[in-house]
């Protein structure tokens, strides 16, 4: 795993982008608009549509020069857009780059965004552009060009974001040529959007004479105006034309076509009547998004595009500057989809062909392999892929950029390329798509395996390594090295290779209980990190190591390395990086540990987006699914947990994760006993087969390890439910011999936990007090690491054993003894609020009756029957009578009995 190693500032990303172009404005100043506009500065969005060609993009130029020299000058922010601009990451690194064009101090931001290597998730990059605001605190404006070349829903959902929660410090003035999917009639309503249309933008017959020169015949002038109806674009060609010599507007008089003929009529006419080599170097640079005279003799194969553009310049009204020097061009949009269709097929792969490595110079990938594709030239195209990273990008880049890219591909391509399809299995991986990631990495063992191709049989291998750990099969514990020379056996001189494969190593370690194994091959792991220089490489290492050192029951050491990991992303990553989110899940449960809840939950929250969306293998998503159900049974009471419950199972079935649900199961079971319902409890033991799976005396340990999670989760879940059953000295032998068989594996947390509820179990074995020696010895070591979240979790029935020792006890422990007492006299919620008439209706709808005979029985019409079932469908977070009687049954709110009370009644 590394981080993106794209090169600083590259002139070539930023050419165009933040800045109007670099046209003389002497074609007319929009007086009365800008007027109009400066009327509108206080509104949150000024939306600028209209055709291509009516003056938008200078419209906003001259309104930026009037903001910046008004009597109150306003900051004022420019993004050109286009269509590599859907990226979500791009686009944000381009928007905090004009923030800071305007004098916006982005921080830590500014390097990441000119390497383009934000965070990978979207919401946490605007996140941190909200706060860069907010520091700011000075109101600016932020203008969007050509804002529908970048349209799509993921941008327009950013823009509006930004317009909702920014407008306190941001004006938005967004052109485009077709209003954007936007609820514009809304925002009207709430008077925050002022609209500039086609129709504003006409230019009068005044401001036309001005682009045409004054001492034009009024009849001409007149004719002129007519035909081309005031639309600005039409009336610069018609200068051009006009200015060819002793010409007339006879030929405009007698055309009677649309508006937009008479403008292509006016550039074939121009065009035609350039000189052969002008005429020729338009043809061919129109294929150029923007060109300077190095990217046009390059993709031209000539080196006479300098003094090509210096004869040009007289063409600015086509030929668009984009930078003050006037080095850097790009062709009206009207002018280049009227100039590509006319360059002759094979002369444009040429060009294409050749303009792409220059691209790729630049960092430009997905311009690059689109110029390569369209080339016809795909092997070119992979091979940029390659050069660009392959499947580094994800890591690098993000999911979107990455799956943008590919989809530059044909079907056949992406079948059927080693790169693209490790990109794409990759990709899935992360995504949580386990069958089509599996799918798409046989697929890639079967092509490369027909190649002599050493470096793809090298990221195979990383892959395929990656792809496991993501769908936790894990099984072959020694397909993957521990040892720091076993990895340089795998890939010699490939030190992040070799640290990948560690780091599986050491999740597969950690799975089975090989605590030693998982911190040497961390450590190993780590020291390869730091050799390439991947911080987030290093992160993952010193979590892998926090929690192999947390399970021996090094708390200490564990505690440590997650503040080394925030602290690590935080430097290189930003307060707000999804990083620092998925550590901080990790931060939360040492929280949880110490027993400070009220700080757990925020962490929780962060890490949530980057769980679901961006990274996330088994040992984060259980960490997060305990401790996060476990709170809220203490503090939100049954349903809550139960609905958090179901939500990682639903985690686990989307991302074929059998280890995350048995832990769910057996969790269920826990938290049912916890609550008194031993039936429901019984019934999902039996279902997920626990009491099989973990027999009183468990076996001792095998060759590949223990599967302490399920072990442990299991363990607490048949012990409570026996305790709850009334069989406490049974509890108490399986707690036990669980505990020595972990305890000989060195998993001594586990063990604590444990032997904690066992203590509860002997105390209600023996109906009374136990000696303090042996509540001495079970509290000691959680009284030394500061473990007393784990007294919180065993709930009140640890109060007694606490209370005799209350004297002994340190200051934390007196306020465990606090808090636990508030739950003894408040304990959590079982069931939902339901009123009267909506438990009898339960109770009937559980009883198998129909609507009918409900009403019948309740004296009520069929119609408030079902709006009791409505009530009740939302309590239960059901949309059907059999997911209703399931989640009753399941929660306690009826029992299985119920089900044959009543006859079924017609």
């Amino acid at each position: 795993m590394n981080e993106s190693s794209t090169p600083g500032s590259s002139a070539w990303m930023w050419v165009g982008k933040l800045a109007p172009p670099q046209v003389q404005l002497d074609t007319v100043k929009r007086e009365a608009l800008l007027t109009r506009l400066q009327g509108y500065r206080h509104m949150s969005l000024v939306l600028v549509t209209s055709p291509p060609g009516f003056g938008k993009t200078t419209l906003l130029a001259q309104w930026r020069e009037a903001l910046q020299a008004a009597v109150v000058p306003r900051s004022v922010a420019w993004l050109s857009l286009d269509e590599a601009d859907t990226d979500p990451g791009g686009f944000l690194a381009y928007v905090l780059l004009a923030l800071e064009g305007a004098g916006v101090d982005l921080q830590g931001l500014s390097q990441q965004a000119h390497a383009q290597a934000l965070d990978a998730s979207p919401e946490r990059i605007l996140a941190a552009l909200l706060q860069v605001l907010d520091r700011s605190g000075v109101r600016l404006t932020l203008m969007l060009d050509d804002y529908h070349r970048a349209a799509c829903p993921v941008i327009d959902g950013i823009v509006l974001t930004l317009l909702e929660r920014a407008s306190s410090w941001l004006q938005l003035v967004v052109a485009t040529r077709t209003r954007p999917q936007w609820p514009v009639a809304t925002l009207k309503a709430r008077g925050i959007v002022h609209e500039v249309d086609a129709n504003d933008l006409i230019l009068s017959l005044s401001e036309a004479s001005h682009i045409l020169g004054g001492d034009m015949d009024r009849a001409e002038l007149a004719i002129v105006h007519s035909r081309t109806e005031g639309w600005a674009v039409a009336i610069q060609l018609a200068r051009l034309w006009l200015s060819r010599g002793p010409v007339s507007s006879h030929g405009l008089r007698a055309f009677s076509g649309r508006v937009q003929e008479v403008a292509e009529y006016l550039a074939e006419q121009i065009v035609a009547n350039l000189p052969a080599d002008c005429r020729e170097f338009l043809l061919e640079t129109s294929l150029l998004e923007r060109f300077n005279a190095e990217l046009a003799d390059v993709a031209r194969g000539r080196n006479d595009s300098a003094a090509l553009l210096a004869r040009l310049a007289p063409y600015e009204a086509l030929l668009v500057p984009l930078d003050a020097g006037r080095s850097w061009f790009r062709y009206h949009l009207m002018l280049s989809d009227f100039l590509r269709p006319r360059l002759d097929l094979r002369r444009a792969e040429q060009i294409h062909r050749a303009a792409a490595p220059w691209l790729a110079k630049q960092a430009d990938w997905v311009l690059a392999v689109s110029h390569a594709l369209q080339a016809q030239d795909t092997e070119l195209a992979i091979s940029l892929v390659h050069q660009a990273g392959g499947w580094e990008l994800v890591l690098r880049k993000g999911i979107q950029y990455t799956r943008g890219l590919l989809l530059q591909f044909d079907d056949l391509a992406r079948r059927t390329e080693p790169e693209l399809l490790l990109m794409q299995a990759y990709l899935h991986a992360k995504l949580g798509d386990e069958a089509l990631a599996m799918e798409l990495l046989r697929l890639s063992e079967i092509v490369i395996a027909t190649n002599d191709a050493p470096l793809l049989k090298r990221d195979l291998d990383v892959i395929s390594a990656l792809v496991h750990v993501y769908f936790d099969q894990l099984n072959d514990v020694g397909r993957w090295p521990t040892q720091g020379e076993e990895a340089n056996q795998c890939m010699p001189d490939n030190p992040l290779g070799q640290a990948t494969l560690l780091c599986v190593g050491a999740v597969s370690a950690l799975a089975w209980g090989r605590m030693e194994q998982a911190m040497q091959a961390a450590q190993a792991a780590r020291t390869r990190m730091r050799l390439v220089g991947s911080t987030l490489g290093e992160n993952y290492c010193l979590i892998h190591l926090a929690q192999a050192l947390s399970t021996t029951g090094q708390i200490a050491s564990s505690r440590q390395k997650i503040d080394e990991a925030l602290e690590l992303a935080e430097t290189n990553f930003g307060t707000d990086s999804s990083l620092k989110a998925l550590v901080g899940c990790f931060k939360a449960q040492h929280l949880y540990w110490q027993g400070h809840w009220d700080e757990v939950l925020p962490w929780l929250s962060a890490g949530q987006d980057t769980l679901e969306h961006v990274d996330g293998w088994l040992d984060v998503f259980a960490t997060t699914a305990e401790i996060s159900w476990r709170i809220a049974l203490r503090k939100e009471g049954l349903q809550v947990a139960l609905s958090l419950l179901d939500a990682s199972a639903q985690l686990a079935r989307r991302r074929s994760l059998a280890r995350l649900s048995r832990l769910v199961q057996a969790w269920r079971v826990d938290l049912l006993a916890q609550c008194g319902l031993v039936p429901q409890a019984q019934q999902e033991a039996a279902a997920a087969s626990l009491d099989a799976q973990l027999p009183i005396s468990p076996p001792a340990t095998s060759e590949r390890g223990v599967d302490w999670r399920f072990v442990e989760a299991g363990t607490l879940a048949l012990a409570r439910l026996q305790m709850a059953a009334g069989a406490a000295q049974s509890a108490q032998v399986r707690l036990e011999r669980t505990a020595r068989t972990l305890e000989d594996a060195g998993l001594h947390l586990p063990v604590w936990r444990l032997r904690l509820m066992g203590l509860v179990a002997k105390r209600r074995s023996q109906d009374g007090e136990i000696p303090s020696a042996d509540i001495q010895a079970s509290l000691a070591p959680l009284l030394q690491w500061g473990l007393g979240g784990l007294l919180l979790e065993a709930g009140p029935a640890v109060l007694p054993m606490l209370q005799q020792m209350e004297g002994a006890l340190p200051p934390q422990g007196i306020a465990i003894v606090t808090q636990l007492r508030g739950w003894q006299t408040h304990p959590p919620r079982r069931r939902a609020q339901f009123s009267a008439k909506e438990g009898q209706v339960l109770e009937l709808l559980v009883a198998g009756q129909a609507n009918k005979a409900i009403a019948r029985a309740m004296d009520i019409s069929e119609n408030t029957v079902k709006f009791h079932l409505k009530q009740i469908f939302q309590k239960l977070n059901v949309d059907s009578r059999t997911a209703a009687i399931g989640a009753a049954l399941q929660q306690g709110f009826a029992s299985p009995a119920s089900l044959q009370a009543r006859p079924l009644r017609p």
